[in-house]
């Protein structure tokens, strides 16, 4: 049953004494058939149920597992058990011709169990019949740039801006295409490479968003990616929140975004890209799944059922190294479309496992293997929940008789941010009231000369004081320390002090929970020229010194023996090491070594 068409739908009507022939039996199979498969298709089953996970046999085979799958069609595709296949023997292997190769399964009939029919009306006149037909499958491979596009159901959602694309990289944008009233705006870009090897990749551009509030500024979205190191597939992403203002809501009409002024620099080359891409918003005074479902319910039948679309389920993306006239696997990446069959079953675990998973919040930045995405709201997309930043207010008493040759300190202020390296900065805060005797605030940080002698500012009471901060790790509190240059009169002074949690030295360094023991690298960051030499010197902190295993995060981020004798890359970049206790490998830590022609200390 090959048919497409699979309504309007006509069942047998049985009466006694009806006499029944083969059409009325094949008839009574197509109509149960076609209401299922009807049905199928309508729910937008389409993909794999289980299985059909396609891995490397060698470099002339894979190995495709048992599985289930629906087709675009609504006919169910098994595979009953899991094969070994020649890649030559797949249909479609001798027509061949790039480098990239997709594997689909397409859903197949065939005839079996041949008998003898007295009565048979074929047109050869032959009397050997089938008495069963094997609803089974066939494998297809086939070049990349012949497979026809694979819709997202998201496609109408989102819009998908590819900036850059070359053998080795690809850049894409991300933006929705619509904007839900009093809902935030999240932005997505995506660097990812194809080809074997390491790459430092960095790229900028700008993204005009009139009328959203951005980090960068109102109308505009400053995006940075500075020496991002990739390796094969890797792909990274990165992304970024923007705030609707409230008059795009005001009007019918749709917000454009535009990219200007992109640039990419891969390894030594910079390569600049003169076009503009640009894409609409529409403002929509519903929530998004409001949106969703008027837009999913609203569409005829005929559109959902096209008369019109690949019948095959790619599997596998197989890429291919070519030898003359021979052709190897190099690698095979599973269903590269994502072409998966979701149930409500999953979802309900799926919301389950998020009661265990809640977002995370209170952090501004958001890190990417050692690249840093600004945004525009206080998002954590890290897997760290600890809170990190802290902020408050202290009086520091001066007294009567205050000496300028005295320093005065505060009490211990607890920052609440936990034991550990913190770092604290501290201003003095200068409350004054306006002439609608509303109190307002200015906060001078750093050195207060450079406001001493502004008379433009309007405050004429910038006191002359210098501050210092000791900060005591072990009892997670810090003091402040205040000297006056001259008298002020002043009883007390308000300081406004800023907590910043150094995550990077936890990250740095694995503890021994048994016994408090662990390791740090002395310098940690080591800064040398191409091919010169230097001896990472690791410390041993409540535990006696042993020997080490010194290993590279980077395979080619130079070498390194087992004496900690670190030789650098010929490759300007950032490397590094790993120093891990040889009685106990869970007690680490790293030490990162800048490769640069002028080396700085």
């Amino acid at each position: 049953m090959l048919n497409r068409k699979y309504f309007p739908f006509e069942r047998n009507s049985y009466y006694f004494g009806k006499l029944l022939a083969t059409k009325d039996f094949e008839d009574e199979q197509k109509y149960f058939n076609d209401k299922r498969r009807f049905i199928n298709r309508l729910n937008g089953a389409n993909g794999v149920l289980s299985g059909f996970g396609v891995i490397m046999a060698d470099d002339k085979a894979i190995v495709i597992q048992a599985g289930c799958a629906i087709d675009a069609s609504g006919r169910e595709i098994i595979i009953p058990e899991t094969k070994v296949h020649k890649l030559s023997t797949i249909e479609g292997f001798d027509a061949l011709t790039s480098d990239v190769a997709y594997l689909g399964v397409v859903y197949n009939e065939k005839p079996t169990e041949e008998v003898y029919s007295v009565l048979s009306q074929s047109e050869d006149a032959s009397s050997i019949c089938h008495n069963k037909i094997v609803e089974d499958y066939r494998l297809v491979v086939m070049d990349e740039a012949l497979v026809g596009k694979i819709e997202n159901p998201l496609d109408e959602y989102i819009t998908k801006i590819l900036m850059f694309s070359d053998n080795d990289i690809t850049v894409t944008q991300y933006i929705p295409k619509y904007v839900p009233v009093g809902r935030d705006v999240c932005v997505k870009m995506t660097i990812k490479k194809h080809t074997h090897g390491y790459a430092e990749v960095s790229c900028c551009y700008q993204l005009h968003v009139p009328g959203f509030d951005t980090v960068s500024g109102e109308g505009s979205l400053d995006i940075v990616v500075n020496k991002l190191q990739l390796g094969y597939n890797d792909e990274k992403s990165f992304t970024y929140y923007i705030k609707p203002q409230q008059h795009i809501w005001g009007g019918d009409s749709s917000v454009t975004f535009e990219v200007s002024d992109f640039s990419i620099q891969k390894d030594e080359s910079v390569i600049p890209i003169n076009d503009n891409f640009a894409c609409k918003l529409k403002p929509v005074k519903t929530d998004i799944t409001s949106q969703y479902l008027a837009n999913y319910y609203g569409k005829s039948m005929d559109k959902v059922l096209k008369d019109s679309y690949d019948e095959h389920l790619w599997i596998a993306k197989i890429n291919l190294l070519r030898q003359g006239t021979s052709v190897l696997i190099d690698t095979v990446e599973g269903l590269p479309f994502n072409q998966y069959c979701y149930n409500a079953q999953q979802l309900m675990h799926l919301r389950s496992l998020e009661e265990y998973h809640p977002l995370p919040t209170d952090v501004t930045v958001s890190h990417t293997n050692d690249i840093v995405a600004s945004h525009s709201d206080n998002r954590n997309f890290g897997m760290d929940t600890t809170k990190n930043t802290a902020s408050g207010v202290a009086e520091i008493g001066l007294g009567l008789g205050y000496s300028t040759k005295e320093s005065i300190f505060s009490d211990e202020i607890m920052h609440g941010l936990g034991k550990g390296a913190v770092y604290v900065e501290v201003g003095i805060e200068y409350i004054t009231k306006s002439s609608e005797d509303v109190n307002s605030s200015e906060i001078i940080l750093g050195d207060y000369k450079i406001f001493a002698d502004n008379t433009q500012n309007g405050n004429e009471r910038v006191y002359k004081a210098s501050t210092a901060i000791k900060v005591l790790p072990e009892r997670g509190t810090f003091v402040v320390g205040v000297k006056l240059a001259e008298s002020s009169g002043l009883i007390s002074l308000r300081i406004r002090w800023y907590a910043f949690k150094m995550n990077e030295v936890n990250k740095k360094i694995s503890h021994n929970k048994k016994d408090g023991g662990y390791i740090v690298i002395n310098p940690d960051t080591i800064v040398l020229t191409p091919k010169s030499t230097t001896h990472i010197t690791p410390v041993f902190v409540n535990m006696p010194t042993e020997a080490c295993a010194y290993s590279l995060v980077d395979p080619e981020g130079g070498t390194v023996d087992n004496n900690g004798v670190y030789t650098a890359s010929s490759k300007e970049g950032v490397y590094e090491v790993k120093v891990s206790a040889i009685s106990n490998p869970a007690i680490y830590a790293h030490a990162f070594v800048i490769v640069s022609q002028t080396k700085k200390d």
